[in-house]
């Protein structure tokens, strides 16, 4: 070491094998990776300068952390509190804020059913009577907890006593092979509106999202009834004025009959109409051998022609724009026709699991 030096470090073995450790972990506290550095250049009689540049730090902390081992050795470094204004709050009261905004704001008698930040604040002050946090604390100790406070979630739970096996019948009906049998979708999307506004959309530009007017005119409704072919992912569909059983039986048979398929698996919701006795006289006439499959209760997602229904609505009615109820059938043959001319089988992965029937999904 230089003669000049203040404070010398010498290093063991072991010693220096540790803070080669502590200065290549990733994991361990910057200020003690930075000391390890330090300690292990000065060491090997580095000046103080490059030992500044290399490590980036200014010669203050080269020397106090010298000058805290020499003193006391790496445990004496490990002990440096860190500098700054002191905690202004403590781990309780953190713990109080995650209780809180795990609660109900009702059961703490406050006059809203979901957190805030503002009213964690006002929580705060009614209950400790002093200045609560600023928001932005507040927001760091959630975020840093991962308690999504001001996001809710929605569940069903099935009421059909015969979930599991409705469930399982629909699920192997879309794994059955057999060439002489189709699965079919069958079910309605009612009240599709024709809709207009003042102004056209407004389509996105660098920086700034597409833009919609609010207001809007109605121009009348109609009905669509869809019927999804399985295998092939090709969709039937229909505009009527209603979904009454009269219609849906005149549907059916007729989309029924076409097919030439001897067996036919026919997968329905429990709307009233689907089961009406027209639809099964219809159903009955057809010259096919129908298996309707109804689906459990709460449990519509079973059917993949709401997956159809889920497209249509995202690609074509979420911003389209009609004058008349003629102009919004036009649009919706327009998609079904672009939809059967790329259509493709769904893969369905779901597999019902008894453990979980009756529960939230």
């Amino acid at each position: 070491m230089h003669p000049r030096t203040r404070y010398p470090i010498v290093l063991d073995g072991e010693l220096r094998s540790s803070l080669e450790a502590v200065a290549a972990a990733r994991c361990a506290p910057l200020r003690e990776v930075r000391a390890a550095r330090v300690l292990l250049l000065r060491a090997d009689q580095v000046p103080v300068r490059p030992v500044m540049a290399r490590v980036g730090c200014a010669s203050e902390t080269v020397a106090r952390i010298c000058r805290r081992f020499c003193a006391g050795g790496w445990a004496a470094v490990c002990r440096e509190q860190p500098r700054g204004r002191p905690a202004r709050y403590s781990d309780r009261d953190r713990e109080r804020v995650m209780a809180w905004a795990g609660a109900d704001p009702l059961a703490l008698l406050l006059p809203v059913s979901r957190w805030s930040l503002a009213w964690l604040q006002r929580c705060w002050q009614r209950h400790l009577h002093r200045r609560p946090p600023a928001r932005s604390t507040l927001w760091r100790w959630l975020t840093a907890a991962r308690l999504p406070w001001h996001r809710i979630r929605s569940w069903c739970r099935t009421s059909d006593p015969h979930y599991a096996a409705k469930a399982r019948a629909i699920c192997d009906a879309y794994r059955q092979a057999d060439p002489q049998t189709v699965v079919l979708c069958y079910d309605q999307k009612p009240h599709v509106q024709a809709l207009s506004r003042r102004h056209r959309l407004r389509p996105p530009q660098p920086g700034q999202p597409g833009q919609q007017d609010h207001d809007y005119h109605r121009h009348g409704t109609l009905c669509l009834h869809a019927l999804l072919d399985t295998s092939t992912g090709r969709c039937c569909a229909a505009l009527r004025g209603d979904h009454r059983a009269e219609t849906i039986a005149r549907l059916l048979e007729r989309w029924l009959a076409a097919r030439p398929e001897p067996r036919v698996l026919l997968i329905l919701d429990n709307l009233s109409a689907n089961h009406a006795p027209a639809v099964k006289a219809a159903l009955a006439r057809c010259g096919k051998q129908v298996t309707v499959l109804p689906t459990p209760t709460y449990s519509s997602w079973l059917n993949q022609v709401e997956a159809v229904f889920g497209h249509l609505q995202r690609e074509l009615l979420e911003h389209l724009q009609s004058w008349s109820t003629d102009h919004l059938a036009r649009q919706l043959r327009g998609w079904f026709a672009s939809w059967n001319a790329r259509a493709k089988p769904f893969r369905w992965t779901f597999l019902v699991d008894p453990a979980l029937c009756g529960t939230g999904h």
